[in-house]
């Protein structure tokens, strides 16, 4: 049977694209190799870029686990929301003090990763593209 030309060029990009948690691992991959340089480095502007981004991306997360879609169990909900309630508050910290450690918000963020690539390791299910029309 042969497939129908939409089909392959949709397999085509599927096959290359990230899924939602591949994507969600890799901003923290960023995340914790920015805080990463920024702990390394002397110029404070650097520190105060990487943790105001740290705080946009714990705001996003936050936001969509306080909002209910019926996707994520509450009690996972709760848990990303203190994670993040908890994560943003040593930020603000450390923005306040230069001289805190950014070693916490990078384990976090290492964790964060870590369990992300594990589940999707473990087989996140994809579409199935071998649809023939």
């Amino acid at each position: 049977m042969m497939t129908h030309p939409a089909m392959k060029a949709y397999r085509s990009v599927a096959d290359t694209s990230l899924t939602g948690r591949q994507a969600d691992a890799a901003c923290f991959r960023m995340l914790a190799n920015e805080l990463e340089t920024a702990a390394a480095s002397t110029d404070p502007t650097v520190r105060l870029k990487a943790l105001a981004r740290h705080q946009r991306l714990w705001s996003m997360i936050m936001k969509v686990n306080a909002l209910d879609a019926g996707v994520t169990p509450l009690d996972e909900r709760k848990l990303f929301v203190t994670l993040a309630n908890q994560a943003q508050r040593y930020a603000i910290k450390a923005m306040l003090e230069p001289d805190l450690p950014l070693t916490p918000l990078i384990e976090i963020a290492e964790n964060v990763r870590a369990g992300l690539e594990a589940v999707v390791s473990d087989g996140e299910q994809e579409f199935d593209t071998d649809i023939h029309l």
